[in-house]
């Protein structure tokens, strides 16, 4: 269906929920795209998109990836696989990016849809959890950490790229 054929309604949605909401619609709208460009498979027959593990190669076409919220991600990566296994809050991510708060959701939001149409899976080559926040504004937060095994991947691919 081309934009010109949708119609479009307004729905109010409350603020801290706005970039939860855009990640559901980038979703929706991904399910429906064809088969990623390198040759992933896309959806399952559930609508889920599989847990593929990332490949050296893939992160190299990863950090290779000019999109500005790729090129944002490759930074968290950096951040990450320099302490595999440690935790690292979304507050301290702002910091050390030196980026706005809303900004980065944005970012993190787009790359989801990059991660499914692109590389044609659901998981990122990092993990996080909600937990009870440090900060005293903040009653929790994401963590963001990655695993040995993608860390070292991702230093390798760094080094070739």
């Amino acid at each position: 269906m081309s934009q010109e054929d949708q119609q479009f309604v307004s729905v109010p949605v409350p603020s801290q929920f706005v970039t939860q909401v855009y990640a559901f619609l980038a979703d929706l709208a991904g399910t429906a795209t064809a088969p990623s460009a390198d040759g992933g498979a896309g959806p399952q027959e559930d609508g889920e998109w599989p847990f593929v593990e990332w490949s050296v190669q893939d992160l190299r076409t990863l950090a290779a990836d000019q999109l500005y919220s790729v090129q944002v991600v490759t930074r968290v990566l950096d951040i990450l696989a320099e302490r595999p296994g440690d935790r690292f809050s979304y507050t301290s991510l702002v910091e050390q990016l030196d980026m706005d708060r809303k900004r980065l959701r944005g970012v993190l939001s787009a790359f989801t849809r990059v991660v499914h149409k692109h590389y044609g899976r659901r998981n990122w080559p990092m993990s996080w959890v909600e937990a009870p926040s440090g900060e005293a504004d903040l009653k929790s937060e994401f963590f963001y950490t990655t695993n040995e095994v993608t860390a070292t991947r991702w230093r390798e691919a760094r080094a070739q790229g």
